[in-house]
This record gives structure tokens, C-alpha cells and sequence, in this order.
């Protein structure tokens, strides 16, 4: 396997994966969930063009961004994203594409949510 050396990494990304409880919520009796802190990795973090966003979606997606990360990372749809240092979090819009050519890496487009998710401390 070919390491991917990510040529502009300028952010850490913290991985944070969505864990139901076994405890239920004793008033509404819904699952009770957390999210659990995987990794910190190094990423390169772009803002997303209106034409990226076109063509890839075929519309106009705000606050939306690319996420460039090593292919031996660890990534699902269901995680929730956000940068070291930083109170904004970041869901994942659709699948992560893995690239697995010369330059294996994972290519994650987000979007930035409107109200930030609680997580860790």
C-alpha cells in the first residue's frame, strides 16, 4: 500500500463517530447517543467552489468545503467533523470517495452545520 503524503495539510481534523447508548431517554423512551472522538489526523481543508459544487452535485451547496485525507484513514458518512481549535462542525455530504490510483488518499465534501454539535469537552 501507498502512503498518500498530503502536499498541503494546513488543519487538524478531529473524527468523531455517532455510538447509541443501550440506555433509553426516560421521558421520550428514544435511544440516547454520543459521539466518540476516533482520531485527530492531519488534512488538507478547501473551501468548495459554486462550480465544484455544481458540478458535483448539480446545485449550489452553501458553506460547503473538501476535505483531502490520507487513505489509511478511518473515515464513515455517519461521523461528524470538526478542526482542532475550532467550535464549527462539519457533516459529511454523501460517501467519502477513496481514491486508491498513485496517491491514495480520500476525497470528503462537508458542510458546515448551522448549529454546531456538542462534542467531548
Amino acid at each position: 500500500m501507498v502512503i498518500m503524503v498530503l502536499f498541503f495539510p494546513n488543519y487538524e481534523l478531529e473524527l468523531w463517530e455517532y455510538t447509541e447508548k443501550e440506555s433509553r431517554d426516560r421521558f421520550l423512551g428514544e435511544s440516547e447517543y454520543e459521539y466518540t472522538l476516533i482520531a485527530t489526523v492531519p488534512c488538507d481543508f478547501q473551501p468548495m467552489s459554486m462550480k465544484d459544487s455544481q458540478m458535483e452535485y448539480g446545485k449550489i451547496l452553501e458553506d460547503a468545503y473538501k476535505i483531502y485525507l490520507d487513505g489509511s484513514v478511518e473515515i464513515t458518512d455517519t461521523m461528524i467533523l470538526r478542526l482542532v481549535g475550532e467550535k464549527d462542525t462539519y457533516k459529511i455530504t454523501g460517501t467519502p470517495s477513496n481514491n486508491n490510483h498513485f496517491l491514495h488518499h480520500h476525497k470528503v465534501v462537508v458542510q458546515k452545520q448551522r448549529k454546531p454539535i456538542k462534542l467531548g469537552v
